[in-house]
């Protein structure tokens, strides 16, 4: 036998053990699962948006709530947002947050806890800050962004209304993201958000970190209804935001990956042509929706370094919407926060002031963002949200490949489909003829 030889044959015995692993292990669960019930969770119809999610993030934090433990929870969220270091800069916001923290332990200052605070400073945007937590006029805020991107200026927004609530060095503005990504420039210029960081006032907190946080709520609980409940958060929270997959069939793979060290070699080679792979399906979806264009509709493809770089997308052009395009793009490298929606044609920030936003869009396409480049976008639910954590697009992408079709690619074409129908209607008259020579101005 070769070497190649070799080595195929035990990348395959390596994939049938496992798969007899996982084979066995799933035939012991349906086994038992009139006792255990694994698949269980409540969530599953729940089915929490984002305000939901950030109702029981309140929900734990707060040290009066009908959970009975108290600040145990507060407690633990704080230390996993840098107590430690807090308590080594005592000109920081952390700092004199964790003071009053303490204060309030010993009973000396009142806390309170509101969900969805108004921002009386930004009267004419009606925004809302997810969750504010007051120790002793020292304010802790948590925007929760799951799934959803930020609105324009809308962290610069939030920041500023903080300060005037609170005052310097005594507020910090918690970013809680799906995948950790920072806010858009769109939310709060690089600038500004990079000197908020520095100074204590900001800090960005990825779902994936928040995980360990609910892990850790679940040990130090004392209640074992309140200590089930977590359990199924923690467990969706996996689901959503680490690729779909139980921790008990993560430790199985674990497990058998470390038995030895061949089975480790595979495992790391594996894992080395992982971006190879993606790659590749992605080039096959090129060519998909190359073939399932709408009729004078052209595919611009613009994915040319996929897991380096933060913005990829491709576009669907029409000769006729001049400066829009419908656009489909990951917010974040490795396939991060996949977005769709109306953008403009431009090559800078200054061309795209020069194009105005076509009034009505929202109503003709439904609740979305809006942005300087983007006059009306809307990220994509789970599973195609994260693709650097879900299997499921990229399952799909292979399944087209072979059948020509998959939910993945019937959804980006119906939406093309839909959204063109909507330029078409909004730039044009009933005979076709275009409105104006220039964008609709906004």
């Amino acid at each position: 036998m070769t070497e190649t030889t070799n080595k195929k044959t035990e990348i395959e015995h390596f994939f049938s053990t496992l798969q007899a692993k996982c084979d066995s292990y799933a035939h012991f669960m349906r086994l038992y699962e009139s006792s255990l019930a694994p698949r269980f969770n409540l969530f599953d119809f729940i089915g929490p948006n984002e305000n939901k999610l950030s109702e029981i993030i309140a929900f734990f934090l707060d040290p009066k709530a009908s959970h009975g433990q108290g600040n145990v929870f507060l407690r633990i969220f704080l230390d996993m947002i840098g107590r430690t270091e807090g308590k080594e800069q005592d000109d920081k916001p952390m700092r004199k947050f964790l003071e009053a923290f303490e204060d309030n332990l010993n009973g000396t200052v009142k806390a309170t806890l509101t969900l969805e605070k108004a921002t009386d400073l930004i009267e004419t945007s009606q925004r809302r800050i997810d969750i504010e937590l007051n120790i002793g006029n020292i304010g802790l805020a948590i925007e929760n962004k799951p799934w959803a991107c930020d609105q324009i200026d809308q962290i610069s927004d939030y920041n500023k209304q903080l300060l005037k609530r609170y005052g310097e060095n005594r507020y910090l503005l918690i970013y809680l993201s799906g995948t950790g990504e920072p806010p858009s420039e769109d939310s709060v210029a690089e600038k500004e958000r990079e000197a908020l960081t520095s100074s204590g006032h900001l800090k960005i907190l990825s779902y994936r970190e928040f995980i360990t946080c609910v892990n850790r709520f679940k040990k130090d609980c004392r209640s074992e209804r309140v200590r089930c409940f977590l359990q199924d958060f923690e467990d969706y929270l996996r689901i959503q935001f680490e690729g779909g997959m139980a921790m008990y069939e993560k430790d199985m793979i674990k497990a058998y990956i470390l038995e030895d060290q061949k089975n480790l070699e595979i495992a790391l080679s594996v894992s080395q042509v992982q971006t190879d792979i993606k790659e590749k399906l992605l080039n096959d979806l090129r060519g998909i929706l190359h073939q399932k264009c709408p009729t004078n509709i052209t595919l611009d493809w613009c994915i040319d370094n996929f897991g380096g770089a933060r913005y990829q997308s491709f576009s669907f052009k029409r000769d006729s919407w001049k400066k829009y395009k419908i656009t489909f793009e990951f917010d974040g490298a490795q396939g991060r926060v996949f977005a769709y929606g109306v953008s403009k044609d431009a090559r800078d920030d200054e061309e795209a002031k020069n194009i105005s936003d076509i009034r009505g869009m929202a109503d003709k396409l439904g609740h979305g963002g809006k942005s300087l480049w983007w006059p009306w976008y809307r990220d994509f639910e789970p599973p195609y949200y994260d693709w650097s954590i879900s299997h499921e697009p990229w399952i799909e992408i292979l399944n087209a490949a072979k059948q020509g079709e998959s939910p993945l690619v019937n959804r980006i074409i119906g939406e093309v489909v839909r959204i063109a129908e909507v330029l078409d209607q909004m730039l044009f008259d009933d005979n076709g003829v275009p409105i104006t020579d220039t964008p609709i101005s906004g």
